[in-house]
């Protein structure tokens, strides 16, 4: 009989319960702790791999990052000599005759950049004329397409470049010069070579290095490294560890802009590099043991706070529900449960017509003053995570870094030979302008030549000519930011404000027998891409310390008053790129220096200042500091929008709940209670409101569940039954009672 009481209990609400739309949403009381804790742990895990560096001596990525950016300038070097090749072949053949072949070869062999020029029949190549050394016919492209650079050894081996343009008359001219490595600097510590090698691996030329021994063992090395130029991206290779050093093989590939696939050619820079350990090994077990302790805890908090008094309380608000007034309804310790679970008992009381009800809210009384909620517990424990993170970020701070002396030469013979670029270019773009200068004839022939010009070279912005008083003639390009003023009689670089938001770089070149000079305004943005070479932080000063431009943004004529930068400034000048490590307010950095020396732009006594921090270094320590604020930044965000969710659809609709059973409690049987969402507090809802209806009409209420229509502010007209008119002397009908008034209360039935 027990048996089929309980057999009877369950199917009634199994029956509530289908009604109920639970389904709708997931089981966030559930399944969100279960989710916060398997999502902590992973990140407990990725914490102890990610903070426990055991990969033991390695050549650091700062290193390895500076050899490889070297290589690619150094490539970028001999394609911008390609690249001014076909500039200088292109000027010099603007202004000549068609027919007037040999003065061009003449004035080509003159200078002493070419080796040998010479001119072929276009479909032949058959020779017309030639001067110098020999051009070989066979190192011509089948397709020139107007201009094209070629390269190939010569027979004594040497490497040189076969630059070849088209004349009028469907006629080539192709001239020879040589290819030339920058001189590598005599470091005993780097023993830094390059060495130009063919993309199949063959090596065309090097340097002098002062460890040849070492280059005879990684020959194969060099070989494999050309080979894997030509894939197009930078990389490095690593030889065979010794004596606390590795061999390191930077290479990139030689494209220059003019003919992207024309170079056969790749840069492979060669250095020792230091080998270095990490203290970091097991640095990672402690934050993350903490860390899956926490979540634990925590897990184990919001389920006995949270999890299972909302359970218990839907379990038996259920039973009450479907009609099972002699359902228990369990105590709870935590105070928005130990609420609905007073409304819960004094409605079960009222259905059983038991008048004691008073004395239960008086024993349930005390669990409003609790200090135990669900609100508080969820926030101690998302403040945990908090505490977690912020504790990470003070633990792995970096105060001092460490950095090697081969990173500082490294950096140093970087920022020398982006400094040497700066200083070509700006020296060709001078040379542009005298060559189209002096060998353009006419007017329209000048302009055509500048136009010419200004799409092969990105350095310029501006091309015009002024006459003696400096009064500017139309402009090729952008409009001029030069003042009205008289040019220089000479030619030359000038730097034409000290003043205003722009600074304005001219090259001047008088043109011979007009009495008018050609003016170029060089682009500010092309010298910023030049100094992008540049590790770190770099600017240009002029002689007086004031920025000329800089990879970042800069106030122009700004001068430089850090005492480091000024005083590495000053030594630079005295000739040679100088690099150390300098204490800032941020820890160290390495500071180098390097002054742009040699032909006509040294005129403008610039220097090239770089500051690298020691934080921004690809260094061991800073890489487990960067994790170690990857996984904090995490942990904060899964307990903000854990804790938020949670507060969301947990939290927040059963701290609605339990006001509603708080007026309950207090005799407002008029107030529908709304379940917000489709989950465990929804049916919660739900059922204190078929309760609340089972009080004021009747127990048939239980067991089923009458949705209210309209909004929760709509006033409710609650309506008796009406009963049938009282029967009059001619019928024996019943006489109905007299219809009540309709009374007005809150929400809606």
């Amino acid at each position: 009989m027990r048996h089929q009481r309980i057999t009877v209990r369950d199917e009634r609400v199994r029956r509530l319960r289908a009604q109920l739309p639970e389904a709708a949403f997931p089981a966030t009381v559930r399944t969100l702790p279960a989710l916060l804790l398997v999502l902590f742990l992973a990140l407990a895990a990725a914490t102890a791999v990610l903070l426990d560096d055991r990969e033991g001596q390695a050549v650091p990525g700062a290193f390895l990052e500076s050899q490889r950016e070297l290589a690619a300038s150094v490539a970028r070097s001999v394609g911008a000599t390609a690249n001014q090749s076909l500039s200088d072949l292109r000027a010099a053949s603007a202004g000549a005759a068609p027919e007037a072949v040999d003065p061009m070869l003449d004035a080509l062999v003159r200078s002493r950049k070419w080796r040998g020029a010479a001119v072929f029949a276009g479909s032949s190549r058959t020779l017309v004329a030639t001067r110098g050394e020999p051009v070989p016919a066979q190192a011509i492209p089948a397709s020139v397409n107007g201009a094209a650079v070629t390269s190939m050894s010569a027979a004594n081996g040497e490497l040189v470049l076969i630059t070849t343009t088209e004349l009028p008359g469907g006629r080539l001219l192709a001239a020879t010069t040589a290819v030339r490595l920058p001189e590598a600097e005599a470091d005993e510590l780097l023993r830094q070579s390059f060495v130009l090698t063919t993309l199949s691996g063959k090596v065309v030329g090097a340097t002098a290095s002062p460890a040849q021994d070492r280059d005879t063992r990684i020959a194969a090395l060099v070989a494999d490294a050309g080979r894997a130029a030509g894939g197009g991206t930078p990389g490095v290779r690593l030889g065979p560890a010794e004596d606390r050093t590795q061999p390191t093989l930077a290479y990139a590939r030689v494209t220059p802009s003019s003919t992207p696939d024309g170079l056969d050619l790749a840069v492979v820079a060669v250095a020792d590099g230091p080998l270095s350990g990490s203290d970091a090994e097991g640095s990672g077990l402690v934050p993350a043991a903490i860390l899956a302790a926490l979540a634990v805890v925590g897990f184990v908090l919001v389920k006995r706070v949270v999890t299972r008094p909302v359970l218990a309380a839907r379990a038996d608000l259920l039973g009450v529900a479907a009609g099972n007034l002699d359902t228990e309804i369990r105590s709870s310790s935590t105070g928005e449960v130990a609420r609905i679970v007073a409304a819960a008992r004094m409605c079960r009381d009222r259905l059983v017509g038991d008048d004691d009800h008073d004395d239960d809210r008086d024993d349930t009384a005390p669990q409003r003053r609790r200090v135990i909620t669900a609100r508080v517990t969820s926030g101690v424990v998302a403040l945990a995570v908090f505490g977690w993170s912020a504790g990470m970020l003070v633990a792995f701070r970096t105060t001092e870094v460490e950095i090697h002396p081969a990173v500082v030469a490294s950096v140093r013979t970087q920022t020398g030979k982006a400094t040497d670029a700066l200083r070509r270019s700006m020296n060709d773009g001078l040379a542009d302008l005298a060559a189209v200068a002096g060998t353009t004839g006419n007017d329209a022939a000048l302009r055509t030549a500048l136009e010419g010009l200004l799409a092969d070279q990105t350095r310029y912005r501006s091309l015009y000519l002024v006459d003696r008083s400096g009064t500017a003639g139309e402009p090729v390009g952008r409009p001029p930011l030069r003042r009205t003023e008289a040019p220089a009689a000479t030619a030359g670089f000038r730097q034409h404000n000290q003043v205003g938001r722009v600074p304005v770089i001219l090259a001047e070149v008088p043109v011979p027998g007009r009495g008018t000079t050609l003016v170029g305004e060089f682009d500010l943005d092309h010298i910023r891409v030049l100094l992008d070479q540049v590790p770190g932080h770099a600017r240009v000063v002029d002689g007086d310390f004031r920025t000329i431009n800089a990879t970042d943004g800069f106030v122009a004529f700004e001068e430089v008053t850090a005492a480091g930068l000024r005083d590495s400034a000053a030594r630079a000048k005295l000739g040679g790129a100088v690099g150390e490590i300098r204490q800032g307010s941020d820890g160290p950095a390495i500071v180098a220096s390097a002054a742009v020396l040699g032909g006509e732009v040294e005129r403008l006594g610039w220097t090239v200042v770089t500051e690298l921090p020691g934080g921004e270094l690809a260094l061991p320590v800073n890489q487990t500091r960067r994790h170690a604020q990857l996984v904090a930044l995490i942990g904060a965000l899964v307990a903000l929008f854990g804790y938020g969710w949670l507060l969301f659809t947990v939290l927040g609709p059963l701290r609605r709940v339990a006001r509603a059973a708080d007026l309950l409690v207090a005799g407002d049987l008029r107030s529908v209670i709304y379940p917000q969402r489709h989950d465990e507090i929804g049916t919660i809802a739900s059922c204190l409101e078929i309760c609340r209806q089972a009080v004021v009409q009747g127990p048939d209420r239980l067991g089923e569940v009458r949705r209210p229509r309209g909004a929760a502010t709509d006033p409710t007209l609650l309506m008796k039954p009406v009963e049938r008119p009282a029967p009059t002397t001619r019928s024996p009908r019943r006489r109905a009672p007299e219809r009540p008034r309709p009374k007005v209360g809150r929400g809606s039935a």
